[in-house]
Parts: structure tokens; sequence; C-alpha cells
């Protein structure tokens, strides 16, 4: 199976050369975990490499993520002028019987979330695509049925139009809840927040990984200068 790398240090070797190439990847964790931080990594290497992304943020304002990510000396918006990275600022509005998109240049609706992303990916001709956070396309849709169906649309033409996607989710690993997304997706990437010796310390896990071998051990991880990091070969204590 073809694989790409994922832009961080320690993970390609988790899952033996990378994420499946074409696939659905579900990026979840809490506040704090890195989730922004790891997808735009994620796509700031893709672009290193010549190969175009598409980036979608569904709640946190465009202009207040590129701030949060300047340190790291991405340079997104010189990279979304070279036509190597799209970026699409959408917001949802709820309402009584589910929510509505907004494109937050426009402040107008958009006609359809799935064909405002399909027409960035062919504007650059784009291998990736990030959707921020996932949660936001149906956590306001009241009937269950309804909010699968919308997931697994986004994930049917995603794979469709044979990008390697990532969508963060804020689920928790410790909720007890059905979360239906983890099994729309081919593969589920789960960031945790754990004490020891009265410390906080971050691991990563890959919990499915559809048609290749991982590496199932937490490991830890750490955001710096550099980004995001994982010590894969390090055990740690869960």
């Amino acid at each position: 199976m073809l694989r790409v790398s994922t832009g961080v240090k320690g993970l390609d070797e988790m899952l033996g050369g990378g994420f499946p190439k074409r696939r659905v990847i579900l990026l979840c964790g809490g506040p704090g975990a890195g989730k922004t931080i790891f997808c735009l990594q994620f796509l700031a290497a893709a672009t290193e490499r010549g190969e175009p992304g598409v980036y979608v943020t569904l709640e946190e304002p465009m202009s207040f993520i590129l701030e949060n990510v300047d340190a790291f000396g991405w340079d997104l918006k010189e990279k979304e002028r070279s036509n190597r990275l799209k970026l699409l600022n959408f917001y949802t509005v709820p309402y009584m019987a589910g929510s509505e998109l907004r494109n937050r240049q426009s402040r107008g609706p958009t006609l359809s979330f799935i064909r405002e992303v399909v027409g960035a990916v062919e504007a650059i001709d784009a291998e990736y695509v990030v959707v921020d956070p996932l949660t936001s396309i149906a956590i306001h849709e009241q009937r269950e049925p309804a909010r699968r169906y919308k997931i697994s649309e986004l994930f049917t033409e995603l794979r469709k139009i044979g990008c390697t996607s990532i969508a963060t989710s804020e689920i928790s690993s410790s909720d007890g809840e059905f979360h239906m997304e983890e099994f729309l997706a081919d593969g589920v990437v789960r960031l945790d927040k754990t004490v020891q010796n009265f410390n906080f310390v971050k691991t990563v896990r890959v919990e499915k990984m559809r048609g290749v071998k991982f590496d199932e051990q937490p490991r830890r991880y750490v955001i710096d200068e550099r980004g995001f990091t994982v010590f894969h070969t390090e055990r740690v204590r869960v």
C-alpha cells in the first residue's frame, strides 16, 4: 500500500512509513492536545515536497490560527500565494433544525460544504485535505441518522477525489459514548494527556489504521519550536 509522510518525526516510524495514501484519518484529542498544529505541520511538510493541500477551519478564525503557528516558520500565507496551499475560513451558525455553514470572508452562506472543498482541491490540484474540526459539521444536527449521513458523505467524497485527508475531532477516549466517525474513518490517531509524577505527559496512540501494520503502544510527544515530535522508541506507562 502506498504511504504518505505525516510530516511528524517519529510518527511515520509508528505507522511503518506514514499514512495510507488516499484514506481518511480521524485525529482525536481534547483542548490543547495540538490537533491543529499537527494538521498544519502535515500540510506544511507536504507543500515543501511540492504536494499541495487544502486546510478548512470550521470554528477558530483563520487569522488566529495563522498567528498561533507563526512561530514555527511555516509561512502558510506565502504557500497560499504560490498555490501550494488553499485556506478555507468557515464557521457554522446553529438553528433549531440544524445549522448553516458560512464563509468568514463573504459572511454569506456556502452553497455546499463538499462542493466548496472539492472546488478548492481542483483549483490547486491538491493531494491533501484537512477539516478542522469535523465536529462542527454535524454537532447541531438533532437526528442521529442525519449526522451519520453528513459525515459518511464527506468521507466518501474525500476518498472519491483521491485526497489523503485528516479530520480532527474533540471526542474524548473516556467519555463512554458511541462516536460514529471513529468507525467511518480509515484510521484513528488519538492524542491524550496523562499525569505522571505530578507532570502532564502527552501521548499519541494509533487506534486503527486499515490495511497496514502499526505500533499500537502509546508514545510520548512534545510540541516545541520545531513543531510536533513523537518519541517512537520510548516506552510510556499509562
